[in-house]
């Protein structure tokens, strides 16, 4: 076999661990342990401080440095690495396959930060929209439901918002065109209404198909995550307009579910319900197109739009998390003697967050984190205000912290992965800790 196939057989078999290693031997020769302490900034960047401590452990630690050799080996077995003492360097065919998972990381980085654009947001739900209205109008005129077609026509709609979202963002005239898209959201919602409404007087029964079935359900998948797409790139680039979409999008998602109810009640004989999902549908619609125009009202006169409020508030429940991970982790490097003052507390945490050093996430552009100065001296402060870290130059960890520190230590991994539940959090009042022990 040729040398270039066999190359490409082994990034078929293997593009994993020996090509990560291979990666971060790139910025020059490193021992074993620094090895393995690159793997371990992958679990800080999550935020698991907490098992980065437990790796610590001397069975652990000796598994994971096992299987480190064995990655370090393969390199040196492939000819890609060669050993220089108690450190290992990149051969110049190492380097050369090192390169390749890199130049993919940067492809991945590009691409990532083109899906995050608000004018691809834009493109990308004029796409879905238009695929969506070819499948639900056929079906709602086939079946005859009025839910479907009310939503079929807004679908449509939507299309047309997208691409005067496109051309606010292009020309710069975003709150013009999001005043536009809050006034079709209302001509929308009267529509619907008024076709409801005649239904009442007009009594039609729907004929209900897979076809029908199968456009209601792909309606709600594809809205869905539409709806979670322009809601992220919305808060994050703080465009009103795609927040004003992506509650449009959040709404075909209660509606498809309304019309599969519809759809439901036609096949056991009780039409009615789907005149009344097209009424509940009218109604959901003027609701939204309200409190938007509403919104849009109260920001003409700012300068900058509040967008907060619309965040999905995942990343503050994260935030909560890592920050009582790391606040365990700084607790455990007091207790081991590894940090015995502030400064020396403070300096461990910042080379923490530092990820410069690991190559993935430098060329995915995730080497910084933000907030992570903050978060740091805020995990600190916790300590101290829950009483488990004391001392003004040299720092001890009290009694409490210890017991805490131990009990966090002996709880299983699926533990730590609950950081959702509020039950769980390790920033409970002092008071409320002395309640449970009672």
């Amino acid at each position: 076999m040729s040398r270039h196939r066999r190359r490409e057989s082994q990034q078929h078999e293997d593009y994993g661990q020996t090509w990560e290693v291979a990666s971060f031997l790139s910025d020059g020769p490193r021992t074993k342990e620094e090895v393995a302490e690159h793997f371990h900034s992958y679990l800080r960047w999550l935020g698991l401080f907490n098992v980065t401590a437990r790796l610590e452990g001397e069975d652990k630690h000796a598994r994971m440095m096992d299987s480190v050799q064995e990655a370090l080996d393969d390199l040196l077995a492939r000819g890609w690495a060669v050993r220089e003492g108690e450190r290992y360097a990149l051969t110049d065919l190492g380097q050369e396959e090192a390169a390749r998972p890199l130049a993919d990381m940067r492809r991945t980085r590009d691409t990532l930060r083109k899906l995050v654009l608000p004018e691809t947001v834009s493109k990308v739900s004029l796409g879905v929209h238009m695929v969506l209205a070819a499948l639900k109008l056929p079906a709602g005129l086939i079946s005859g439901s009025v839910g479907l077609i009310n939503d079929a026509t807004d679908t449509l709609l939507d299309g047309l918002s997208s691409l005067l979202v496109y051309a606010g963002l292009r020309f710069d005239k975003e709150r013009a065109v999001n005043v536009v898209l809050v006034l079709l959201m209302l001509f929308t919602g009267g529509l619907t209404l008024y076709e409801a409404v005649r239904r009442f007087f007009v009594p039609f029964e729907p004929e209900v198909d897979w076809f029908t079935f199968a456009a209601t359900i792909l309606s709600a998948t594809f809205c869905a995550a539409l709806w979670a797409y322009q809601r992220f790139v919305g808060t994050r680039s703080g465009s009103m307009a795609l927040i004003t979409q992506s509650v449009d999008s959040r709404n075909h998602v209660i509606v498809a579910a309304s019309v599969a109810a519809g759809l439901v009640a036609a096949l056991l004989r009780f039409p009615l319900l789907d005149t009344l999902v097209g009424l509940a549908v009218a109604v959901l619609i003027l609701k939204s197109a309200i409190e938007l125009a509403v919104e849009v009202v109260r920001s003409l006169g700012e300068d900058e739009v509040d967008v907060s409020r619309y965040t999905f508030g995942l990343a503050e429940k994260y935030d909560q998390f890592r920050r009582a991970q790391l606040s365990d982790w700084m607790l455990y490097l007091v207790d081991n003697g590894k940090a015995q003052t502030r400064a020396e507390l403070n300096a461990q945490a910042r080379q923490a967050f530092d990820f410069s050093g690991n190559p993935t996430l430098r060329e995915l552009g995730l080497a910084e984190l933000p907030r992570a100065s903050a978060m740091a001296e805020q995990s600190m402060a916790d300590l101290f205000e829950q009483g488990w870290l004391t001392g003004a130059e040299r720092l001890a960890v009290t009694e409490a912290g210890r017991e805490h520190l131990h009990e966090q230590m002996r709880k299983p991994r699926r533990e730590m992965h609950r950081f959702h539940d509020p039950e769980h959090s390790h920033f409970h009042t002092r008071g409320t800790r002395q309640r449970r022990r009672a």
